[in-house]
């Protein structure tokens, strides 16, 4: 609930989030919270994953002179660790991927509207979606089953009433990938031999698993539809923090982007030591 920033640093949430309350219904113990990336690493193109002003820099508990990716850094790297059988993560554009890949867990990215985004600091909301990290996609699954239902604080999760399964532990399949036919984008290849051996490697065993795989499904508009996508996400996210931070209590230190931004100028050693804030700046800007 601070984003990883110092601005929100000693202003509590007003309500429970959804995530937390349906995890409280389901009977799971909240052990606590975790460092991220400042403002989901929205804050500066030079960013380091895994660094806030309110944390610190999280680790990867598998190689402590590497960030666990972002994100939801300390999420992966609490699960990776095993502080917990499970961590909440969120996702605008690889972070429950990213952190669970990189830190060796199993995290889903649902769609978004399967689960509420309420109380969930924003970035975009066209994106922005929550999802469960565990240790085993098993675990995953079971999570996401308690998560998952429309919640009148979010008008997208609207769409998924009664279209959903509220469990998801049948589909755990072990043959599921057999006769799955999956595109290989290999334009995105060529840029480091040994994260294309590591790539080829999976490649074998999704085969060795029975999916098919199709070559040269190449995306050739990747770089334009990044370019789109850039000038949405700075777009909502002035709109969409604006709108959360209006609703935190009135003794918060900010109550908009552009308090945000003050914030951190006035507070330029503890709040940028190693990155600016031009992401924000830019987004002020639209």
């Amino acid at each position: 609930t601070t984003a990883g920033s110092l601005a929100l640093a000693g202003s509590c949430a007003t309500q429970d989030s959804t995530v937390a309350a349906r995890l409280r219904a389901a009977g799971a113990i909240i052990l606590g919270k975790t460092n991220l990336s400042e403002w989901a690493n929205f804050r500066s193109n030079h960013s380091v994953s895994g660094w806030s002003s309110r944390g610190g820099q999280t680790l990867n508990p598998y190689a402590l002179n590497r960030n666990p990716c972002g994100s939801s850094s300390g999420s992966a790297a609490a699960v990776a660790a095993n502080l917990c059988a499970v961590a909440i993560g969120t996702e605008t554009d690889g972070s429950i991927v990213c952190p669970s890949q990189t830190c060796g867990i199993g995290g889903i990215k649902p769609p978004v509207g399967r689960i509420s985004r309420a109380g969930i600091v924003p970035i975009a909301h066209s994106q922005d979606t929550a999802g469960p990290m565990a240790r085993t996609v098993a675990d995953a699954a079971l999570v996401l089953g308690a998560l998952c239902g429309p919640d009148g604080r979010d008008p997208a999760t609207e769409a998924s009433r009664g279209r959903y399964p509220t469990d998801f532990t049948p589909f755990l399949d072990r043959d599921g990938l057999r006769g799955v036919r999956l595109g290989i984008a290999r334009n995105f290849c060529g840029y480091s031999p040994r994260v294309d051996a590591i790539f080829e490697a999976s490649l074998a065993a999704l085969r060795d698993a029975g999916a098919e795989l199709v070559e040269d499904a190449n995306i050739e508009t990747a770089r334009q539809l990044d370019d789109a996508e850039y000038t949405v996400l700075l777009h909502e996210f002035k709109a969409d923090l604006d709108a959360y931070l209006a609703g935190r209590e009135p003794d918060a230190h900010v109550h908009s982007l552009a308090d945000v931004i003050a914030f951190n100028e006035a507070h330029k050693a503890e709040t940028m030591p190693y990155f600016g804030q031009e992401l924000m700046v830019m987004a002020q800007e639209k």
